[in-house]
């Protein structure tokens, strides 16, 4: 009876839920990353996408290059997610980051479906209500960078969002996405094992949103010479061996 109270819309269950009253999500992704880049932009951060092939440490800074950029800076942050991994390797560090595949649908509405992210556990994907779309996320594909998407993955998560609004149309998009996992659910954060002036700040796994705030708090505070609050050592490459 409480499920049913907070969200109407699903269909008659006897399941049990838990409820997570502190929890948080974003309704409209692009807003909020444009207000990021507004508040960066505003306080003289220069934007320029490029991508990074290469990262060479240099005596006097470290030296980036790709296509369309070239660029030497006293400090790099390699906070790339899932593409990490071969830029932390151009530094020295030997990082064994995985690619978590997660799939999503996204299906257009006219009114929120749903007060509130949910998910059906056993299914293993989130439901979650999105200004004008119900977002429907998840699954776990250890599949590397570049393999093509598994149109079962996208049928398994169609299918079961059937099972609780069967009125929904055609999704309106697809698309994978890339989660930057390590083998102890940790991230990498701290200087890099070949140059303090590298560091990395990659490997949040399904927390990438969640903990950003905390992490850019951690490398603001060594780029700026003031060591870290957080001990860093859980977090460190060294833990690898590397």
């Amino acid at each position: 009876g409480e499920v049913a109270a907070l969200e109407p819309s699903l269909p008659p269950t006897g399941a049990s839920g838990l409820y997570f009253p502190d929890s948080m999500n974003v309704t409209d992704p692009k807003t909020l990353m444009r207000r990021l880049l507004d508040a960066g932009t505003a306080r003289g951060v220069l934007v320029a996408q490029a991508g990074v092939t290469r990262l060479r440490v240099e005596a006097d800074g470290v030296r980036l290059s790709g296509s369309g950029l070239r660029i030497k800076a006293n400090t790099v942050v390699v906070a790339a997610g899932a593409q990490s991994r071969a830029l932390a390797m151009q530094a020295g560090d030997s990082i064994p980051i995985e690619t978590e595949r997660g799939y999503h649908l996204e299906f257009p509405t006219e009114a929120p479906l749903l007060n509130r992210p949910v998910c059906p556990v056993d299914l293993g994907f989130y439901m979650t209500p999105m200004i004008g779309r119900l977002r429907v996320a998840g699954t776990v594909e250890l599949g590397g960078l570049a393999a093509p998407a598994n149109p079962r993955r996208l049928a398994l998560l169609d299918r079961g969002v059937r099972q609780f609004f069967p009125q929904l149309g055609r999704s309106s998009s697809e698309w994978l996405g890339f989660r930057p996992s390590l083998p102890d659910s940790r991230p990498v954060i701290g200087p890099s094992h070949g140059s303090p002036r590298v560091i990395h700040a990659f490997g949040h796994g399904h927390l990438g949103l969640t903990v950003a705030p905390i992490t850019a708090r951690m490398v603001a505070d060594l780029i700026a010479g003031r060591g870290s609050s957080v001990s860093l050592t859980p977090f460190s490459t060294g833990r690898f061996g590397a």
